[in-house]
This record gives structure tokens, C-alpha cells and sequence, in this order.
């Protein structure tokens, strides 16, 4: 990862300018000084979160975030504005990673991930984030995709159905599918812990 694709913070007054995405957007078309880089200041964590969890690698999130600004940079002055740039950001997000899966013709890799620890039961914490990134690694990449849209990012119905290119019919379809898999696959990974947990230990 190159960082000096990925700038230092935009300073407070200049940011100030711009109240919006839609504003941001805007001044970066125009080629206002440091627009594109308070775009990445915004969405660069999400941008990578949504890949992380779609690919379970880092290298691969920090590569797919990285060409999705590339490509933002590249076609921000035909930005339509038909939907909301983070939605926009989203859809080229998940896209990519497909791609990249159907490319690689691999399963997600579950990497040893540093689940934050909460204050109360910090155990069960960490063993249910865990879970959580084996069941997502568990399911077909396209209930993945819709799953993560809804429920990481919080997009509506509508956004989805931008984001992943489908109408809206189908974004109810595919999101009542991805979590009947989702409570599914979690109940089976569950049982097996158990299993193993009950296993003699001589």
C-alpha cells in the first residue's frame, strides 16, 4: 500500500467548507484543493471495512480501497448524483470485491483478526466477532454483499438496490435470503463449538 495515496487529514478550516457530500462533491469535480481528499478522509474506513468483510484479507481490502478511489477520482466530474455518493462509493466497493472473488475463485480467508474487547464480558465479545466473520466467510459472496450493505453500512432499500445494480424486489429477496443463511450457518458454527467444547479431555 502506497500511503502517499492516502493523505494526511484535511485541516479544519478548509473542511468547514464543505457541509455535505453533495458540496464536497462539487468542489472536487471543480478540482478545489483538498475535495478529494477530505472524500477520502470520509469514507476511506468504510471503504475498506465493507471490503474486509466481503474478502476477510487485509492486503486485498487495503488494495480494492484503494482502486475504488482511483476510480472515484477518475469519473467524479460524470458523477450523475442519481444517488448519494456514498451509495456510489458502495456499489464500486462491492463490485470490485466480486470481481475479485469470482477472479480468484476462492472462499474468504479468515484472517486472526483483533476483536476490540468491551467493557462487560470482553470474552464473549471477542468470540462473537469472531463467529460473526466465520458465518459471513460462510455464505455466498452476493448474500454477503446485501447483508453487509443493510446492516454494516445502514443502506436503504432503495440505496441497495443502486449500490448492487438489482431492483428493489430483488434486494428483499436477497436480504431475507442472506439472513435466514446467516441465523443458519450461526446456529451450525455454534453447535460445533459446543461439541468441541464437550469433548473429553483425556
Amino acid at each position: 500500500m502506497e500511503e502517499a495515496f492516502w493523505p494526511r487529514a484535511v485541516p479544519a478550516d478548509e473542511r468547514l467548507a464543505w457541509a455535505d457530500d453533495a458540496e464536497l462533491v462539487s468542489a472536487c469535480a471543480a478540482g478545489a484543493a483538498g475535495a478529494f481528499r477530505e472524500l477520502l478522509a470520509r469514507y476511506r474506513k468504510s471503504a475498506f471495512a465493507l471490503a474486509y468483510q466481503m474478502l476477510g484479507n487485509r492486503d486485498d481490502a487495503e488494495d480494492i480501497a484503494q482502486e475504488a478511489f482511483v476510480r472515484v477520482f477518475q469519473a467524479i466530474a460524470s458523477f450523475r448524483r442519481e444517488a448519494s455518493f456514498s451509495t456510489w462509493l458502495f456499489r464500486i466497493v462491492t463490485n470490485l470485491c466480486l470481481g475479485r472473488i469470482r477472479q480468484d475463485h476462492h472462499d474468504v480467508e479468515l484472517e486472526a483478526v483483533r476483536e476490540p474487547r468491551a467493557a462487560q464480558n470482553p470474552c464473549r465479545s471477542v468470540t462473537e466477532g469472531l463467529l460473526t466473520r466465520q458465518v459471513l466467510a460462510a455464505m455466498a459472496p452476493d448474500l454477503r454483499a446485501v447483508l453487509l450493505l443493510r446492516e454494516q453500512e445502514g443502506l436503504s432499500y432503495k440505496d441497495i438496490s443502486q449500490a448492487l445494480g438489482v431492483p428493489l424486489g430483488t434486494v428483499r429477496s436477497r436480504l431475507s435470503k442472506a439472513r435466514a443463511a446467516f441465523r443458519a450457518i450461526w446456529r451450525e458454527f455454534s453447535e460445533e463449538r459446543e461439541d468441541v467444547r464437550e469433548l473429553p479431555t483425556r
